[in-house]
């Protein structure tokens, strides 16, 4: 790559990042609560940054936001929803999202004695349609929740989540069936 194109990169790569820390910004201090015109614009400043956010959807704020998520149609996302290094998380329709949710999508293989923080990882994970996931709870790893699942409050999701199941606890385990 020559230089021209070094500092061309440069420079869009700059204004992206002053882009996304203004978008986010204007989420967290401006639009704030969950009026129509608040939700409107908070959804079209996600989608200006790279992140899809469907009709219908409520985002309380504030988020926080260092990876790539993707929302999708009637959700609900309470306030302080963080989604936590590079990754991406997309969730899918009809979902709520209690207060303080994290998404941690990146994280690290575990080393040898010298540094037991081994080599950085990035994770996806997908939050199925219709899911119900209880405040402060945590994500981690490359998890799938299924469509129509609860995950209790302070739990620790670290696995999969099969379909209409509710778990909960850290880390979080299957806690029974439900109805479909």
């Amino acid at each position: 790559m020559d230089g021209i194109m070094q500092m061309n990169l440069k420079r869009m790569l700059h204004l992206n990042g002053i882009k996304r820390t203004l978008n986010l910004f204007l989420i967290n201090h401006v639009f704030v609560g969950t009026k129509p015109l608040a939700c409107n614009m908070k959804r079209k400043l996600l989608r200006g940054i790279g992140c899809p956010v469907g009709d219908g959807t409520t985002i309380v704020g504030p988020i926080e936001c260092k990876g790539t998520i993707a929302i999708g149609n009637n959700c609900w996302i309470g306030k302080n929803c963080k989604v936590n290094g590079n990754g991406t998380v997309q969730i899918g329709d009809n979902c709520d999202l209690g207060p303080e949710v994290t998404f941690q999508t990146g994280g690290h293989a575990i080393g040898d004695r010298t540094r037991r923080a081994g080599e950085g990882e990035i994770y996806h994970q997908v939050i199925g349609n219709g899911t119900w996931i209880g405040g402060r709870s945590t994500i981690c790893n490359n998890s799938t929740v299924g469509n129509g699942c609860v995950v209790a409050a302070c739990a620790c999701v670290v696995h999969d989540v099969p379909d209409n199941t509710l778990v909960g606890g850290v880390p979080a385990k299957v806690i029974r069936s439900l109805e479909v």
